[in-house]
């Protein structure tokens, strides 16, 4: 076997420590859920092997695939719904090049209401602004790449996309920015929901004040590197606590 490469292990590093940070933010279900990333050559990508907690994965545990969703490397397989939610919009989809699957529980009490949307209400809803869809066709456990391609055919340019009856998935250029924007649309499902408890109603934002945050957001995600220190900063919770991801 050829000598792995630094680019996948950093890749594989980071994917590993994104499944535990998913862990530590309650955003996991059992052994179901899944999360992706292109490799390199552009041709194969890595995922979680079914049947293992994301607590116990590891950097070396990750398994290959290539993009019609068959193990080219590694142990295990994909679960059946991974490899046909993935594989296709990765094939599809050339700039997902990092998919993060979850049923993570406020963002998908927010999928499960009819109409249910992120309302323009709340600072941190803001960054996500222009950048999310919302597939309502829901049709059942993904068991044929059906599935995938018509959750790329919606994705489309979005970044986050809310599958009605069933979870939420990040489409992103790296592992940071994927898990960025799992963590931060969890929060603002999270805090929509207990607005909305009250009764009361919600002072939506104008229309120019949403576009006017989501640019100054943006600024502090990517030309202020809000996005990297965040990830760094939860890889040292990780290593603190002993850094189990990267074996």
């Amino acid at each position: 076997m050829a000598k792995m490469s630094e680019s996948e292990w950093s890749l594989r590093v980071d994917l590993a420590a994104a499944l535990h940070m998913a862990v530590a933010d309650d955003l996991h279900e059992g052994i179901a859920n899944h999360f992706s990333a292109v490799l390199p050559d552009g041709a194969h990508f890595l995922v979680n092997p079914f049947g293992l907690h994301f607590s116990e994965v590891t950097a070396s545990s990750l398994i290959v695939c290539d993009f019609e969703g068959r193990v080219v490397r590694g142990d295990g397989e994909p679960s059946a719904s991974a490899h046909h939610i993935h594989a296709p919009i990765h094939r599809l989809v050339p700039r997902a090049k990092v998919l993060m699957h979850t049923h993570q529980p406020h963002a998908t009490a927010l999928a499960m209401l009819k109409g249910g949307r992120l309302e323009w209400a709340l600072h941190t809803t803001c960054r996500f602004y222009d950048r999310v869809a919302y597939d309502t066709d829901y049709d059942g456990v993904a068991l044929t790449d059906t599935v995938g391609d018509r959750l790329a055919r919606i994705l489309g340019n979005a970044e986050v996309l809310f599958l009605g009856n069933h979870g939420l998935m990040t489409a992103a250029p790296s592992v940071a920015q994927a898990y960025d924007d799992l963590y931060f649309v969890e929060r603002a499902a999270k805090t929509q929901l207990l607005a909305m408890s009250t009764g009361q109603p919600l002072a939506v934002l104008d229309h120019e004040l949403v576009r006017q945050v989501a640019h100054q957001t943006r600024h502090e995600r990517f030309d202020l590197g809000y996005i990297q220190r965040h990830f760094a900063a939860r890889k040292r919770l990780l290593d603190a606590a002993g850094g189990q991801y990267r074996r």
